[in-house]
């Protein structure tokens, strides 16, 4: 099967795990494109996994246009959609502000990788941003919050699914 993982990444989570996708799936014929390099057609692959990050409330910007450009043909092939965003409880809602209704609805799978608060993989004011929910998070006086994390082991249950394809 001819495969595309998509995605677009600012600090490397979404590379992270549309990286351990593709290398879970040695059988198939995997393009890996980082869409702020790379835009490719939907159209010329059997299926599509499709993704990236969330960056202040939003998904990241090379994600943004290609689904502006190709999101009509990305509905018309099978397909999955990913995010990476450190906050889970705000999934349903930057799942509903980045891809189209029609897109979510035709999607085989709508999956969340975790996200990652590293101070060290930002940059300006990015880092004071981050460093400040990491702060507010770690000094949660009720104990009710925790750092967010990448989840490895949802990328491990997607790739078990597209190996049967």
């Amino acid at each position: 099967m001819k495969l595309l993982i998509a995605y677009a990444s600012k600090s490397g989570t979404a590379k992270k795990a549309a990286e351990e996708l593709a290398a879970a799936l040695p059988n198939h014929a995997v393009t890996l494109a980082d869409l702020a390099v790379q835009q490719p057609d939907p159209a010329a692959f059997d299926y599509a996994v499709v993704g990236g990050s969330i960056r202040m409330g939003k998904a990241y910007k090379p994600l943004r246009r290609y689904l502006a450009a190709h999101g009509k043909a990305l509905a018309d092939v099978p397909h999955a959609l990913f995010l990476c965003c450190a906050f889970s409880d705000q999934l349903e809602h930057y799942q509903a502000i980045t891809f189209p209704t029609a897109l979510r609805e035709s999607a085989e799978h709508l999956v969340y990788f975790g996200g990652e608060l590293d101070v060290a993989k930002q940059k300006g004011i990015d880092r004071l941003l981050t460093r400040m929910m990491r702060s507010a998070i770690q000094n949660d006086e009720d104990g009710e919050l925790a750092l967010p994390g990448y989840l490895p082991e949802h990328v491990r249950l997607l790739a078990d699914v597209l190996r049967k394809k």
